[in-house]
């Protein structure tokens, strides 16, 4: 089996979909300790104050389309920049309600984005995602 998740980002802004998702992570087991972001330049944020301690970058990323402020094409294009991937290697998937055929299109576009996986994510989908 592989080794436990320490690290997850939630960078999504629905409260409804945090709450659940987080729940079910929890009961699960599958991460140690989750990260929530309402907007993408928050994680921005966090990632450039904490680039280069290593246990406090994730392992796991999971960010929404559609958002305030930062959207999700707007904090890959800034994750893209900052090469954290080079210093550690983290899964980056897309959840969103988003059905828009260009958006599910430019994620497979983007080679840092294992999957684009439309909400309400299932729970073999999130074992996927944690696994």
């Amino acid at each position: 089996m592989s080794k436990k998740v320490q690290i997850a980002f939630i960078i999504d802004d629905d409260e409804v979909y945090i709450y659940a998702i987080r729940r079910l992570i929890k009961i699960q087991n599958l991460c140690d300790e989750i990260l929530v972001f309402t907007d993408g330049q928050q994680a921005v944020d966090y990632l450039s104050e904490h680039k280069d301690d290593i246990s406090r970058l994730p392992d796991v990323i999971m960010i929404d389309v559609n958002m305030p402020i930062l959207d999700g094409w707007g904090f890959i294009d800034e994750f893209q920049k900052m090469n954290i991937t080079e210093t550690k290697p983290m899964k980056l998937f897309m959840i969103s309600s988003s059905i828009d055929s260009r958006d599910v299109k430019k994620a497979k576009e983007i080679a840092i984005i294992e999957k684009y996986i439309f909400k309400p994510i299932t729970f073999e989908e999130l074992k996927e995602v944690f696994s």
